[in-house]
């Protein structure tokens, strides 16, 4: 028999027991496949007036966090392969293969793994790419006619990515067992012991690992001000070197003293579980690292995409509090404004507001493109009466100021109105706070307006011009087009008469910034996917110690041990690993949405516990099967 043929032999023998890999390696296929058909598809050709550059960008960036994660989770699969693979490939030796013909055989094994891997991954993502484009498009609200369509280019992408990263990872394989010794071969799946540490470096290592993780958690909370971007990069910094210090020192401390209290020990069957544990938490540290840094990042992701959605949606609230705002330079009639828009639309609220616009030089500012004005707090407080918005502001004193604030996307500078003044001529203000409420609507996008008590703001009148705002929302805005003939003409009349006066039209859907309800799309596919990435990881793991332990627990039984005690013993163990990641995950996660929802200025609590519940519903899943195989494993192969 050829080395080919023994080696298809081989693979298909062992499909069943690999199958789980295949899965794994073809659904990370199937997500990258699905992104970059995304790009090149027919749908995202019709998206240039919702900024289809920086939906490109999107996407790609999530490619490039797909590719990292693809790069070590094949890294993790085939030394997984590998492992189960060499003690019977030490067999051969006895029949007379050397190194390098067992090295071509691993070869030809891995590359037909990891084609079926990439066909079948392929193969589902074109089958599923219209329902991709369509979740992805319908999750994001855009409207877009979308057709079935295959692109050579993401296909020749995908698989040249797999390619290089596999081909790269199966050259490893194939040096490791040319150069493995025929012991080594026979006793890999053996345990290896584990080199006892240093008490005193391992209390020190815990010790270090706490006080890490809990300076990460400080600077997560304390990421407020100027000083926010820093504090949140070195707490991630932090956070993940605490993460490996914790499963390298504080864990295997905890789990060795109550290896040592035999009471603790002897009870159930704890010594079956907790020695093994022990006995594994020196190689499988990083593991254990990896997975809890997975899930933090899927939770902080979707995080990041919902504050963002949060923060959109009250943009848009900004732009569509007022459908039309006629600024002029002198009094108008509004009554007569309304009666002219409504001869086309019904108008469901209006108002009208005075505003003192001050030059820059009077504010005391550099900043001289920008709108500075005073409102008195009398017309606040109708103009928010007429509109339905709710305003509690008490008056404020003669030295006194409210600051009218507007909503951005990302802020690095925290809440700054607390304890702020400002000059205005030659006085100085108190800034009571800020208020986010739209009383003047995109107006207050693009200004900088202090509401004042109306005493001062009769004093400061001298001090600049009085401009006049007239605010209508109609009842239907996808009909506003019909009046723009009628203020169109309200302009002119106005120029005629030596009167500035201007519209501001409501964008109604604010497509220019559709790339983030795209994004926000494509963070929870990664919300998904990185959950199912560190359940992989964790069920190629059990897997794994399932076949390592085969020989164990085969003798457990000899010697009297009955199988339901072991059968306790195994889904105890398994659970271990796959929720002290998860406990880990929820204490931290806690602190990086803190962290986020401070930069945000978002509450982002609710978002955290949802999220965190998902992951353990997955968890417990994965859990469940990974406790069937493993069993299955030991005692029924």
């Amino acid at each position: 028999m050829s080395i080919l043929q023994l080696s298809f032999s081989n693979f298909k023998r062992s499909l069943r027991e690999y199958g789980m890999l295949i899965l794994s390696l073809g659904f990370s296929v199937f997500i990258f496949f699905n992104f970059q058909n995304m790009v090149y598809s027919d749908s995202m050709k019709v998206l240039q007036e919702f900024k289809k550059d920086y939906i490109d960008m999107i996407i790609q960036a999530a490619s490039v966090v797909f590719v990292v994660f693809l790069f070590f989770f094949v890294w993790y699969a085939v030394n997984v392969f590998l492992r189960q693979r060499k003690k019977e490939m030490g067999i051969y030796i006895f029949m007379g293969l050397d190194n390098a013909r067992i090295g071509k055989m691993f070869v030809l094994e891995a590359l037909f793994m990891g084609l079926s891997a990439l066909i079948s991954g392929i193969f589902f993502g074109v089958l599923f790419s219209k329902l991709f484009q369509m979740l992805l498009l319908r999750m994001s609200e855009i409207s877009v006619k979308i057709r079935f369509s295959v692109s050579l280019k993401p296909m020749v992408i995908t698989s040249l990515m797999f390619i290089c990263i596999y081909g790269l990872m199966i050259l490893k394989g194939y040096y490791s067992l040319k150069r493995s010794s025929v012991l080594s071969l026979i006793s890999n799946a053996k345990q290896k012991e584990i080199t006892q540490r240093n008490s005193i470096v391992s209390v020190l290592l815990a010790l270090l690992g706490g006080v890490v993780l809990a300076a990460g958690y400080f600077f997560a909370w304390d990421t407020k001000g100027l000083e926010a971007l820093e504090h949140g990069l070195l707490a991630v910094i932090l956070v993940i070197v605490g993460i490996y210090l914790l499963f390298d020192g504080l864990i295997p401390e905890l789990l060795k003293r109550l290896i040592k209290n035999k009471k603790f020990l002897y009870k159930k069957e704890r010594s079956l579980w907790m020695n093994s544990l022990a006995f594994r938490m020196k190689k499988n540290y990083r593991t254990y690292a990896i997975v809890t840094v997975l899930m933090i990042c899927s939770v902080t992701v979707v995080a990041v995409s919902i504050a963002m959605k949060q923060r959109y949606e009250k943009m848009v609230n900004f732009d569509q509090t007022y459908t039309y705002q006629v600024l002029s330079s002198q009094s108008q009639d509004g009554e007569e404004i309304k009666k002219g828009i409504e001869e086309e639309n019904t108008v469901e609220y209006w108002n009208e507001y005075e505003a003192l616009i001050l030059p820059p030089e009077v504010m005391h500012t550099k900043f001289t493109n920008y709108m500075y004005g005073v409102i008195s707090w009398s017309q606040i407080r109708e103009g928010a009466k007429r509109a339905g918005l709710e305003f509690s502001w008490e008056e404020p004193s003669g030295n006194q100021a409210i600051m009218l604030e507007h909503e951005i996307l990302i802020s690095l500078m925290g809440e700054q109105t607390q304890d702020k003044t400002i000059e205005i001529g030659t006085k100085t203000y108190e800034i009571l706070g800020g208020d986010k409420t739209p009383y003047l609507g995109n107006i207050q996008s693009m200004s900088e307006i202090f509401v004042v008590s109306d005493e001062t703001y009769e004093a400061l009148l001298p001090l600049g011009q009085v401009e006049y705002f007239y605010n209508y929302r109609i009842q239907n805005p996808e009909n506003a087009e019909k009046s723009r003939p009628f203020l169109k003409e309200l302009t002119e009349k106005g120029r005629e008469g030596g009167v500035n006066i201007g519209v501001n039209f409501s964008q109604g859907n604010v497509s220019q910034d559709s790339w983030i309800r795209i994004m926000y799309s494509l963070c929870l596919f990664m919300f998904a996917t990185l959950i199912l990435a560190a359940g992989s990881v964790l069920f190629l793991k059990t897997g794994n110690e399932a076949y390592e332990d085969k020989e164990r627990y085969s003798t457990l039984e000899k010697i009297g041990i009955q199988r339901n005690v072991l059968r306790q013993s195994v889904k105890k163990e398994v659970c271990f690993t796959y929720y002290c990641p998860f406990v880990l995950t929820c204490i931290t996660s806690y602190f990086s949405i803190k962290a986020l929802g401070n930069v945000m200025q978002e509450e982002l609590f609710q978002v955290n516990l949802w999220s965190t519940g998902i992951i353990f519903v997955v968890f417990t899943l994965i859990c469940c099967f990974s406790v069937r195989e493993a069993w299955k494993r030991l005692f029924y192969s």
